[in-house]
């Protein structure tokens, strides 16, 4: 059993280097694309290719099963939302530091909840991680406005999306259960896209095939794949460990940028980038069913 608990744990790590890659991707293709256009199209690609990736288990959606699908949903939803909303009003920089302030947030409320006990390493991992998250994001000066709130809460919803994989997962049928997830979430940024991006959610016109790639690439494999992943990993791992598996996103943007985008950091963000890793070492010492991370 515990190989095969080790391989979910290296594998939410590699959904995080999955989504670390996005970034430089998104910064190309969202100076021609908009935003809610974009999204609308990630998710419908990736809720399509999970719904026929279901087939008959779709039967296995029952009534607690579908309420749970649509919750998680809309999780998802308002965490996307708050964060896009939040960048009209804030840095890059206070936005990828408030957002990884989801990492501390986890074994919290999984803690209120009753999901998870909480662990001495874990919580130490979880604040070095957050002290790395400032380092790598470089924020000269902290502020809290409008902006800054929406983030914290986009980090609120993300949390509370962690902490519930975990707690339906075990029951629940991975491709049919993400897959409505995230058909849901695309009615919902279908609906946005309607009303607020500068084509209707149908048009397709104005897409080349190089943007259709890259929508592809984030549709199927930083969605579809890895929202399954994760859904199969938590099974066995802890939501506190997974949140700090996940914190290593922007250090694999940060290393893919450099690649990709020629892209140069502070050696204070590098230095921040070791402290999330240690800190992800230290609370996979105490994971009590992750052997050899």
């Amino acid at each position: 059993m515990g190989i095969s608990v080790n391989k979910w744990a290296i594998l939410l790590i590699l959904v995080a280097f999955i989504w670390g890659t996005t970034f430089a991707v998104m910064k190309d293709l969202l100076e021609k694309v908009s935003l809610f256009n974009f999204l609308f199209w990630r998710f419908f690609l990736a809720g399509i290719f999970l719904a026929i990736w279901s087939g008959p288990r779709w039967k296995s959606l029952d009534s607690t099963r579908f309420r749970q699908g649509i919750f998680m949903g809309f999780l998802l939803f308002s965490g996307y939302l708050t964060q896009v909303l939040g960048l009209n009003w804030t840095t890059a920089s206070q936005a990828g530091f408030i957002t990884g302030l989801s990492v501390i947030l986890v074994p919290l409320i999984a803690l209120i909840i009753g999901q998870e006990p909480l662990r001495k390493k874990s919580l130490l991992g979880a604040v070095l991680a957050v002290i790395g998250l400032y380092l790598l994001n470089y924020v000269d000066q902290l502020y809290f406005g409008l902006g800054e709130f929406l983030v914290f809460l986009c980090a609120i919803f993300f949390a509370l999306y962690i902490v519930f994989v975990s707690r339906f997962a075990p029951e629940a049928d991975g491709p049919p259960f993400v897959a409505l997830q995230i058909l849901f979430m695309t009615f919902l940024m279908g609906i946005l896209a309607l009303f607020f991006a500068p084509y209707k959610p149908w048009d397709l016109s104005y897409l080349t095939g190089l943007q259709w790639l890259q929508i592809a690439y984030m549709g199927i494999g930083a969605t579809a794949l890895a929202y399954l992943w994760e859904h199969k990993a938590q099974q066995v791992i802890s939501a506190t460990f997974a949140a700090l598996a996940f914190a290593l996103e922007p250090v694999f943007a940060t290393i893919f940028a450099f690649f990709y985008l020629g892209e140069v950091l502070p050696g204070a963000s590098y230095f921040g980038g070791l402290l999330i890793v240690y800190g992800m070492f230290l609370a996979g010492r105490e994971e009590k069913k992750v052997v050899g991370v």
